[in-house]
């Protein structure tokens, strides 16, 4: 995940490949400003500003980035920083003593304002670059003591991973084998940077001394429990965050973070009390209007989802993730005019995002649109070419486009990436069978019910191909395991009915037709087929009245299409 690098204020973990952080604007680690400045790590933070070390991949030399906080500064503010960038950068063409601090260039990426500032070359080297890059971190980034108040955890994006990032508030730790044997360790802030780097182990043994230390330490709690779930363990995660919470009951970070923890084990009901927690101590809290939504969405109470999307939007009109939330839930609805629209919202913040180029092309494929999904998704499998849901949805495209070899390329590259994925086995097969190889298909719908043994459709289809191939004792219990699934299903009623024809059952032929006529009177396929199994059965009066309801309801159907 693409972590905010402000790990203090913000934390947020952003999707992979984020340039920008979602909740705060600012780079994230590894981005290019410009295709130039490569960002490395956070120096500082001040007032709507950031300081990032950074290195200018032109020259290979470090430089020094400052930029505005694009939540937190307006448009006008970010025309007076460009311009007084220009101004610096015009003044610093004349500074050529050795040490002086010179702004080399200024500009507009993506949502950040920034200027690079660099020093000339020092006639001696005080210290190694990485020695420099650490005392500027424990001195700037790193005070002392806390500052008051702030003994929550960092905020979270609930939506996504449903962790709560640990605050650092403590001085940089040096390497433990340098630390004087008299000396106070900071665990706080060794756990916060281990976590920051990977090194989980070591961040749960730097939290545990921390409790030790000081059994009131809230972010020692919080940064803990979100350690904790983290490397997969919930249960011991929400020991935790229930000892933060009994500590600093009233701060809505932690009942958040406890939701994360909660919707990990599948305690659904206690996940939305926590939200409800969070939104009694501070009602505007976007990231527990934005955690409730996704909860009910994936409980399916998508219309209450939307209106907690839409109470976190107005909060924070600037979040991707939420617009792609309630995109994604507007399309589980079917309500494909809107979910583009929230989507294209999403774009317009952050474009970088595979799910984002999938989602869209899905919609438009809904509009009847599979050109122009099919862009969408090819940018997608680009984007990442690992991600089998991508490859599926890109040959769903070229199968709607009836372009069937291709289709089935792509259906293989989606299962070589993941096998179990039932829906691209059954629409292999459906693909198979348009081109008329049919037992194979038949070997697909089968990988499709070994995943998914409740997928109709599969049987359905299994069974009408069994039919087409004669085999209709087997077609017949297709059809059978079908309409023990769905009663109602009157496709599989109609082919139940010939496949017992074909048997010679004709009673039980009649009476499979019967049940297709009593659940869809207005279908005319099952009063024809009904009229050729009561004229073999010698009852031909009955038989003609059906075949006439059967060409009444035909040109009914054509009548409406003239209309």
């Amino acid at each position: 995940m693409g972590k905010c690098l402000d790990f203090k204020n913000c934390g947020f973990d952003n999707r992979d490949g984020a340039r920008f952080c979602t909740h705060c604007g600012i780079p994230t680690k590894g981005t290019l400003l410009k295709g130039r400045y490569a960002i490395e790590s956070l120096l500082d933070k001040d007032r709507g500003t950031v300081t990032f070390q950074a290195t200018d991949q032109q020259t290979q030399q470090p430089v020094t980035i400052r930029a505005l906080i694009p939540k937190d500064t307006s448009t006008q503010e970010q025309e007076n920083f460009l311009q007084d960038a220009e101004l610096a950068v015009s003044l610093s063409t004349h500074v050529s003593d050795p040490g002086s601090i010179r702004v080399i260039d200024y500009g507009q990426d993506g949502p950040v304002v920034f200027m690079a500032k660099t020093a000339l070359a020092q006639p001696q080297q005080p210290a190694s670059t990485l020695s420099r890059l650490v005392n500027r971190i424990s001195s700037d980034f790193f005070p002392q003591t806390p500052p008051a108040g702030n003994m929550g955890g960092d905020e979270e994006e609930a939506t996504q991973l449903r962790i709560a990032v640990p605050a650092a508030a403590a001085v940089s730790p040096q390497p433990i084998q340098s630390t004087p044997a008299s000396a106070l360790r900071d665990w706080l802030t060794e756990g916060n940077l281990a976590y920051e780097h990977g090194a989980y182990d070591q961040a749960l043994s730097a939290y545990e001394m921390a409790t030790r230390q000081d059994a009131g330490l809230v972010e020692a709690w919080s940064g803990k429990g979100a350690t904790l779930l983290h490397v997969g363990q919930p249960d011991e995660a929400l020991v935790a965050y229930d000892q933060a919470i009994a500590l600093n009951p009233n701060d809505p970070e932690l009942w958040t973070s406890r939701a994360s923890v909660l919707h990990d084990l599948q305690r659904y009901d206690e996940e939305m009390y926590c939200y409800d927690q969070a939104l009694t101590f501070e009602p505007d809290y976007v990231y527990a209007w934005s955690g409730r939504g996704m909860a009910l969405a994936e409980q399916g109470y998508a219309e209450e989802a939307l209106v907690a999307f839409d109470r976190a939007l107005m909060l924070d009109p600037q979040r991707s993730t939420i617009w792609q939330a309630m995109g994604d839930t507007l399309y589980s609805l079917q309500r494909y005019d809107e979910a583009l629209i929230a989507i294209d919202r999403a774009f317009a913040l952050d474009d970088s995002q595979a799910s984002l180029w999938d989602t869209k092309g899905n919609i438009l494929r809904r509009l009847k649109q599979p050109e122009k999904a099919l862009a969408l998704h090819e940018h997608a499998t680009a984007i990442e070419p690992d991600n089998a849901t991508t490859w599926f949805d890109k040959a769903n495209d070229l199968r709607d486009l009836r372009n069937y070899r291709e289709a089935l390329s792509d259906y293989d590259q989606a299962l070589a990436l993941d096998p179990t994925l039932a829906g691209a086995w059954y629409n292999r097969g459906n693909v198979l069978a348009a081109l008329r190889i049919f037992e194979q298909a038949l070997d697909s719908y089968d990988r499709a019910l070994q995943y998914d043994d409740g997928l109709i459709s599969a049987w359905y289809n299994k069974g009408s191909l069994l039919h087409e191939l004669k085999r209709h004792q087997e077609a017949l219990a297709a059809f059978d395991r079908a309409l023990s699934l769905d009663v109602h299903y009157i496709a599989a009623w109609n082919n139940k009915g010939l496949s017992l024809f074909a048997l010679g059952r004709l009673d039980e032929a009649l009476a499979a037709l019967d049940q297709a006529t009593s659940f869809a009177p207005e279908e005319p396929d099952a009063w024809y087929n009904k009229a050729v199994v009561l004229e073999k059965l010698g009852r031909k009066q009955e038989a003609v009245t059906c075949q006439d309801w059967a060409r009444s309801l035909d040109q009914q159907a054509k009548d409406k299409q003239g209309r």
